[in-house]
């Protein structure tokens, strides 16, 4: 299904139930049902247990699903490929870079400790992505903020 949104429409409602995990699957899409009635625009159960109860959500439920993607949680972690197959239309994956960035972080550290090599960033690429330069360059119209680089 694709979201469609009238022109002028900026907001989107997404209904989630965490039913799933003490009053089970049946319970879940019950509840989604009914926020499908009242006009939620997506359809969010969290913590499905299988491929199966996913195929099963988005075949019991009308218009776009959403999947919540918690790298070693009890939903699957399927490709994007695989979870449009099964019908959800947007992904949520809340932890993915602050776990890649906490596993690069303790890498980092253990490195530093144990004076081996680090693996980092350009600092060229650090300073345009923070948006140092953009910052040399506005500030370099005033007087008293000349800086010898």
């Amino acid at each position: 299904d694709e979201i469609k949104v009238e022109y002028g429409q900026d907001i989107l409602i997404l209904a989630r139930t965490d039913a799933r995990h003490k009053h089970g699957l049946k319970e879940a899409i019950e509840r989604c049902e009914e926020f499908a009635r009242l006009g939620a625009d997506i359809l969010f159960i969290e913590a499905p247990h299988s491929e199966q109860e996913m195929r099963e959500i988005c075949a019991a439920l009308p218009g776009p699903k959403m999947a919540n993607i918690i790298e070693g949680s009890v939903t699957p972690e399927l490709s994007s490929d695989a979870l449009f197959d099964i019908g959800y239309v947007l992904a949520a994956y809340p932890l993915t870079l602050l776990s890649a960035s906490m596993l690069a972080m303790t890498k980092s550290l253990r490195a530093m400790r144990t004076n081996n090599a680090l693996e980092l960033m350009e600092f060229s690429e650090v300073r345009r992505r923070i948006g140092f330069d953009d910052y040399y360059e506005t500030s370099e119209r005033y007087s008293s903020s000349k800086r010898n680089i």
